[in-house]
């Protein structure tokens, strides 16, 4: 007698898609229904908004209030912010994965026989697709700026650019393009936007390519780029999908829990990890020389903290070129106001530590003070180079309500939600958490009207 054995059926992927549906479905109370359509139709009243202000506003409704400079400084320009678009495209979708799976799914759904690339589809369709809303975005700032008329070639084109941006992402993941490419194109584009913003300084224009057979064009790589993604996506293994895992799930909590130290310290560790091993150092004797040297020992091991110190130098400057005194001025506080949050990483590491406090047996007071000589020398040292550009009086204002904002902020303790609750007719409102979010912020809104009265 022979023994048979049957091959168990392997479920389809619209089979299991379908399987979650219906479990969710049923286990959802009534109520969340109800307020997953109020959401829903409130999220489509907003974007419908915002698109209807978008493309009613005239062409110069940007231009006029923020840049002094001819039309064809204006032209340049935003072709140099649409270059520096992409390249921070590349860059967030090479972090973010693009496409990414959570722990149970990678466990229980991409480790079976179930065809892969048809579970992975609709993730990769709404990676495109946000891609595409982005580079929407792009589009209509890039026309905004540029002060043209005819502003649906540059929009189209923006959506375009997004699609690809997001599909060469997609195939540098699923290996199906060299990991080379990603970090060529994206320094390709950050070097040509400099360039085009070196250029704008010299008042060479560029032309507004705002025409619809341009569109056409660039509609063909895109749509070939979008299917090339689609069909590669069988290619992803487990270690691909949860190459941007962490940083997703940190963004979804941060949204979640209303707190973006979450995001913050994923993307804190991620740089450090990039650091790599460095020389162990020697620390002084006293106790707060060796926690203002350890500060400086972070930033000399993260260089980058300076260039973006120049970069914001720079673009203060820039801005003196082609923007209103008002944009200078606001231009120059929100620069300080980075700064300050880059160099005072490091009393945000003592004040957010309970128990490295403890461990070195000293006052809050005590232990912050060194942390903050590296913030102020940053400071003082942006000011006194941005000075002239800005103006004594808005230099003043920029430095101290940066410092002031970044101490509030980087002092916050860790986020109560047992606060108080104002109860109204559309729900409670967490009034002491919105408090605590808040922290800090307001010195920047109080800065920004002393910049409205004095320039």
């Amino acid at each position: 007698m022979a023994l048979t054995e049957t091959v168990p059926a392997v479920p389809a992927a619209h089979e299991i898609r379908a399987l979650r549906r219906g479990f969710t479905r049923t286990h959802t109370v009534r109520e969340n229904r109800a307020g997953a359509v109020v959401l829903v139709i409130l999220g489509a009243y907003v974007v419908g908004g915002v698109i209807w202000w978008a493309a009613t506003r005239p062409a110069t409704v940007v231009g006029s209030v923020l840049f002094t400079a001819g039309p064809g400084w204006a032209v340049t320009g935003a072709w140099a912010l649409f270059a520096l678009a992409v390249s921070g495209g590349l860059l967030l979708a090479q972090a973010f994965g693009p496409v990414g799976a959570n722990a149970p799914d990678a466990l229980w759904l991409l480790s079976t026989p179930v065809d892969r690339g048809a579970l992975l589809r609709v993730r990769v369709s709404a990676a495109l697709a946000a891609g595409a809303a982005a580079g929407t975005v792009a589009g209509r700032l890039t026309a905004y700026i540029a002060g043209a008329s005819l502003w649906g070639p540059l929009t189209v084109l923006g959506s375009l650019v997004g699609v690809i941006v997001v599909a060469i992402a997609v195939l540098v993941q699923s290996r199906r393009l060299p990991g080379p490419v990603l970090p060529l194109l994206r320094w390709g584009f950050a070097v040509t936007g400099l360039a085009l913003t070196v250029a704008a300084t010299a008042q060479w224009t560029a032309p507004v390519l705002a025409a619809w057979p341009l569109v056409f064009v660039a509609a063909v790589p895109a749509a070939a780029g979008a299917l090339w993604a689609v069909a590669s996506c069988r290619y992803l293994s487990r270690a691909d999908l949860a190459s941007g895992s962490d940083l997703t799930a940190g963004a979804q909590a941060s949204l979640t829990s209303l707190d973006p130290s979450v995001l913050a310290g994923i993307l804190e560790e991620r740089a450090w990890r990039r650091v790599g091993r460095s020389v162990s150092r020697r620390l002084p004797s006293g106790r707060a020389v060796a926690l203002l040297r350890t500060d400086l020992l972070r930033h000399r091991r993260r260089p980058s903290v300076y260039a973006i110190t120049a970069a914001v130098v720079a673009a203060v400057w820039f801005a003196t070129a082609a923007g209103t005194p008002l944009f200078v001025a606001f231009t120059g506080l929100g620069g300080s106001f980075w700064i300050a949050m880059l160099f005072s990483a490091g009393l945000r590491d003592i004040c957010g530590d309970p128990a490295l406090r403890v461990l070195l047996g000293a006052g809050d007071r005590t232990l912050r003070w060194p942390m903050l000589i590296v913030p102020a020398v940053a400071l003082g040292l942006t000011a006194a180079l941005t000075v002239l550009a800005t103006g004594p009086a808005a230099a003043a204002i920029s430095t101290a309500a940066a410092a002031l904002a970044a101490y509030r902020i980087r002092t916050r303790s860790a986020l109560s939600y047992e606060g108080l609750l104002l109860i109204t007719t559309t729900g409670p409102l967490p009034v002491d958490l919105i408090r605590q979010l808040l922290r800090g912020l307001p010195i920047l809104a109080v800065a920004g009207v002393l910049l409205l009265q004095v320039m």
